[in-house]
């Protein structure tokens, strides 16, 4: 690959707001201020929608869903002060918890209640990805989840659709490679959370402690649309991108 031909993607992932790691979105905000990415796409679950989700809750949160949205928008706020070519926006299963709640609770209000209105997307220059639907970036079929989840997620969505992918949902990273018939590297991807652990109340800790993984990823992709994909993990408060260390502070 060229470099001088080369589009960089930022993707971003699971950060659950408002129960987000304020200190990997910061070093997010960083690398974008030090490597200038054309593409800015998050993969879902950009919210948690705690306030309606289904599941038992704990007695010791009190959250309105006027608060989570606020929240939202403020991290969304922080991400259209660059200028990004395309800006992406995925629902994820997280982002669907409001769908089902309008649903089951107020079905009169279903498709006038969305995410895109909530969130205003549209004004602020977001194209929005509805949950179980992908969008194309260069060769990659990216989509926040494919119905597989664990480890080999994106292994298993890759070889189903016979395209490469990148996902979120799973909380975990690593990229897989192979050939295509025209003999181009192809790789598909996943690249962690960025939720705080501390925060949630629906993982086990040992599961949490030994298989999520705090990052992002960095996709760089040539004119013939193949891309090649960084995982980039986040270790306390720092990572590091093209060679660089990025930190900040806690």
């Amino acid at each position: 690959m060229s470099r001088k031909k080369l589009q960089k993607i930022l993707f971003v992932t699971d950060a659950h707001v408002p129960y987000q790691d304020r200190v990997a979105l910061n070093l997010i905000h960083k690398t974008i201020r030090k490597i200038k990415p054309d593409v800015l796409c998050i993969l879902g679950d950009f919210a948690d929608f705690y306030s309606v989700s289904a599941h038992d809750k704990s007695p010791d949160r009190s959250l309105r869903l006027t608060d989570e949205v606020a929240a939202v928008r403020k991290e969304l706020s922080r991400f259209e002060k660059y200028k990004f070519k395309r800006k992406i926006f995925i629902s994820g299963n997280h982002e669907n918890r409001l769908e089902r709640y309008i649903s089951s609770r107020a079905p009169e209000l279903f498709g006038l209640v969305t995410i895109p209105e909530l969130f205003k997307l549209r004004q602020n220059g977001w194209e929005y990805v509805p949950y179980k639907r992908h969008v194309m970036i260069g060769n990659l079929a990216v989509s926040h989840d494919y119905g597989s989840a664990g480890a080999t997620a994106h292994k298993t969505a890759s070889q189903r659709l016979g395209n490469p992918v990148v996902i979120g949902h799973t909380h975990r990273a690593g990229t897989v490679s192979r050939r295509n018939l025209d003999g181009d590297l192809v790789m598909s991807g996943m690249f962690g959370w960025l939720g705080d652990v501390s925060q949630i109340d629906y993982a086990h800790s040992a599961q949490v402690g030994t298989d999520w993984v705090s990052g992002f990823g960095i996709g760089y992709m040539n004119q013939k649309g193949v891309v090649v994909l960084n995982s980039v993990p986040i270790l306390g408060s720092s990572c590091v991108v093209e060679g660089q260390l990025i930190e900040v502070s806690k």
